[in-house]
């Protein structure tokens, strides 16, 4: 079992991922140095492709690099089962886009990879396809689906449904409330209904409800018919686990 895990010096200064390894026999996680350089900021958990080797989502931290691009989105990609040797792809943006902070998030469909980024300058979701698993991509470019500035999640459920876990509602802005989940139809790319997670004033938890909550970075994982989807205010004082059955997410 392995983690990486973002590590920077002073403010967001040479930015870089370190990964732990943990030994079975000891309970303890050892470490194993800097995996990924040069800014990469993980944001999702490695993930397979057809290739052999290992994808994982993030973002280049620009500061404190000799790079005048900003902050764009980026994917790592594994030598094989080398989880300590990583090669660093950034995302270029399309022209004209302004401020961005590309936190990202990608589904793996075979060699076909969807990156969904964080934008900056406007509430909206910043989209990237890739045809070779990861390493040649699309500009990243403003798509249709209003997305706040808050890092996503992505994935694929067993249904075939592609998901995405954020703020994806048209009248929100930047705000992170409500937290969402957008699906698409099995099989399908495009998302076509969403489903709230999460309102910031809600009587059916025992977490924080006032109207000023917001919830954000959000992670996933399905298991024995249930998407579990974890966030946190941004206080990172109050953390919530949402359980949703598969079967709720139906988008027909």
């Amino acid at each position: 079992l392995w983690a990486f895990m973002g590590a920077f010096y002073d403010r967001f200064q040479r930015t870089h991922t370190r990964g732990y390894r943990l030994d079975e026999a000891t309970g303890k996680w050892e470490p194993a140095g800097v995996v990924v350089e040069d800014g990469f900021w993980p944001m999702q958990e490695p993930q397979p492709t057809p290739d052999g080797n290992w994808i994982m989502a993030g973002f280049r931290v620009a500061n404190g690099l000799p790079v005048t691009d900003g902050h764009l989105p980026a994917v790592a990609i594994s030598h094989g089962s080398d989880f300590t040797a990583w090669d660093l792809v950034v995302i270029s943006a399309a022209p004209g886009l302004g401020n961005i902070w590309g936190e990202s998030t990608v589904i793996v469909d075979g060699n076909r990879v969807i990156n969904i980024a964080r934008y900056g300058e406007k509430p909206l979701a910043l989209v990237s396809t890739s045809a070779d698993s990861g390493r040649t991509w699309t500009p990243s470019t403003p798509s249709n689906l209003p997305m706040a500035t808050s890092k996503p999640y992505a994935g694929m459920l067993s249904t075939g449904q592609r998901y995405l876990a954020c703020t994806t509602t048209a009248n929100t802005g930047g705000g992170r409330s409500p937290l969402t989940i957008a699906v698409s139809k099995p099989g399908e790319h495009e998302f076509s209904k969403v489903f709230v997670i999460r309102r910031s004033v809600s009587e059916k938890t025992p977490g924080v409800s006032a109207k000023r909550i917001d919830f954000s970075y959000p992670y996933a994982v399905e298991h024995d018919g249930r998407l579990y989807v974890g966030y946190t205010h941004k206080s990172h004082a109050a953390n919530e686990l949402a359980v949703i059955p598969v079967a709720a997410l139906r988008a027909d």
